[in-house]
């Protein structure tokens, strides 16, 4: 995601962003806040024995993705618009999926945060989580950032390199590790690096230091919710590359700065050598991740900011926050693809709902979610199923796509990069403001801009539309998750030279019925809103006493 430093500021004036509009949305966010959210559920906590995993990525109200196919590419060359990181692959890159920006934002280049994709070979990218580090390690191994000739390979690049040049979840983290061995980083964060053996989150410490842990052989039985902390503890054994994989100076910059931290087995406390404290909006966050799955944090574990000024507006202070914890029972897949909307429901305290002051997993500011179903005992091409979900997670839903296999796609619902209207981008075109989203002749037939309507409307109408807004898409939800189980029946019988076929058919057809049932719903939310919302709100395609769709896809 990107940042709200200053070096985000500066990054707007260079790509044509109104710094009024920037700064504006900076001061509109809580105090140190970085809002993207990553979870990873292991296969022993989930009902069906698959791992989930992935991220939401949260920028602004109104920023549209795009999500496309990026083809095989000879001996490219891999550069940035944030830094002069330059990169040469020696060979032909992989065929995969992105969700990327638009080259309106980024001086009309076509290649910036993709954010998420599944490449031919099963290889699957989530990135990126925006992360810090302390400032006594600041000074002895800056990031790129830091420069006033920026280098390093950062968010901007990081997915497209991976994705388009591991032929394993493994070589991919080698693969990033060398290049920032070589390049260092331009920035701090956390990456998701996966296949149907093995799943790896990846963290860019500082300029050059960086350590990758294997999830999948030390927390099959954990879940984990990041919402940007670096501060974040894991245990593990450094020196088994089973398990984890480094820099080579990973202690000894440590030391340098005298930052270095053990636990009591002798190892490295990674995060604590790292890391920094974290703000209210990332502290909330954890917290409510901890209260969606049923583990929340114990009284005396942390603090509150709660003033006679300004009221309960969150949790300023965790100690011995951890990476990985229990859930209290089954994860189930609806289950899964909810947390990133998760408002601390659970508790009153952390209740976003009741409290506007608090920052929650699922705010307003999310542009797209994803999720990453593995499952294991699968051939590469169909083990991984990418759950997309385009705007807010509050008010979205996620469409099923075996993204390995993935050859076309449907450029009405998902046009293509260089398409889209500048009338319907960047922030002259921000509509978090109702009359935009009420104004139907702006409809340009994606799905992603459906949604956005959608979240504003039932955003800024809470009282009124959010309760039967969410019953809809919740049965829409189901709904898909349903006919995926269905379908992947289908798939396995499939001949692999037959798959990418029916792969392109399946996503294009579950993609026109949730464009088909979304734009249903945001019409009768206009004409209820039209109308001086009077009564109550119910979509007409609800069976609101049994919870489902009246018409099934």
């Amino acid at each position: 995601m990107r940042k709200t430093h200053p070096g985000a500021l500066g990054r707007f004036t260079r790509f044509g962003r109104a710094m009024t509009v920037a700064a504006a949305i900076v001061m509109a966010m809580p105090t140190g806040a970085l809002a993207c959210t990553q979870i990873y559920m292991g296969k022993g906590v989930t009902d069906t024995g698959d791992t989930y995993v992935g991220r939401s990525e949260d920028y602004a109200s109104r920023h549209p993705k795009a999500f496309g196919i990026q083809e095989p590419r000879e001996n490219p060359t891999f550069s940035s618009d944030e830094s002069n990181f330059e990169w040469t692959f020696d060979g032909t890159t992989y065929r995969h999926t992105y969700v990327r920006d638009l080259p309106s934002g980024w001086d009309g280049r076509d290649d910036a945060y993709s954010e998420a994709g599944t490449n031919e070979k099963g290889v699957s990218v989530s990135a990126t989580l925006t992360t810090g580090y302390n400032d006594k390690v600041k000074a002895v191994d800056p990031c790129g950032s830091e420069s006033d000739d920026p280098s390093g390979i950062g968010e901007y690049t990081i997915p497209d390199v991976v994705l388009g040049c591991a032929d394993t979840a493994r070589d991919g983290v080698e693969l990033l590790g060398k290049i920032i061995d070589e390049k260092g980083s331009y920035d701090c964060n956390q990456i998701i690096i996966a296949d149907s053996a093995e799943t790896w989150v990846f963290m860019q410490l500082s300029g050059h230091q960086w350590c990758a842990v294997n999830l999948t052989a030390v927390a099959p039985d954990k879940v984990s919710v990041n919402p940007n902390m670096s501060n974040l503890k894991f245990d593990v054994n450094l020196g088994d590359e089973l398990v984890c994989l480094h820099s080579a100076d990973l202690e000894k910059i440590a030391k340098d700065a005298h930052t270095a931290e053990y636990f009591d087995d002798g190892w490295l406390d990674v995060a604590t050598s790292y890391g920094q404290d974290e703000g209210i909006a990332q502290n909330t966050r954890y917290a409510q991740g901890r209260a969606y799955f049923g583990n929340p944090l114990a009284d005396g574990t942390y603090t509150k900011d709660l003033t006679a000024t300004s009221g309960w507006q969150g949790v300023t202070s965790i100690s011995d926050p951890e990476l990985l914890f229990a859930p209290s029972g089954k994860v189930g897949l609806f289950q899964a693809l909810r947390s990133y909307a998760a408002r601390g429901e659970q508790t009153s305290d952390l209740n976003a709902n009741t409290n506007s002051k608090l920052y929650a997993i699922g705010n307003n500011r999310t542009v797209e979610t994803h999720m990453f179903q593995i499952r294991s005992g699968l051939t590469s091409d169909i083990a991984t199923v990418q759950w997309e979900a385009l705007s807010r997670a509050e008010f979205s839903v996620a469409v099923p796509v075996y993204s390995a296999l993935l050859t076309e796609v449907d450029k009405t619902i998902y046009p293509d990069i260089h398409s889209w209207s500048e009338d319907h981008t960047g922030d002259a075109y921000e509509r978090e403001n109702v009359k935009g989203a009420l104004d139907a002749s702006t409809d340009n037939g994606s799905l992603d801009y459906v949604l956005m309507d959608i979240n504003t409307l039932a955003y800024n109408y809470r009282d009124k539309l959010s309760a039967p807004t969410r019953a809809y898409l919740d049965a829409l939800q189901k709904e898909l998750i349903s006919q995926q189980a269905t379908v992947d029946g289908i798939m396995k019988q499939t001949p692999s030279d037959k798959r990418s076929d029916l792969a392109n058919k399946l996503f294009e057809q579950a993609s026109k019925e949730t464009y088909a049932k979304a734009k249903a719903l945001l019409d009768e939310m206009r004409t209820y809103v039209n109308g001086g919302m009077k009564g109550d709100f119910v979509p007409s395609d609800l069976d609101a006493a049994k919870g489902d769709l009246k018409a099934p896809i």
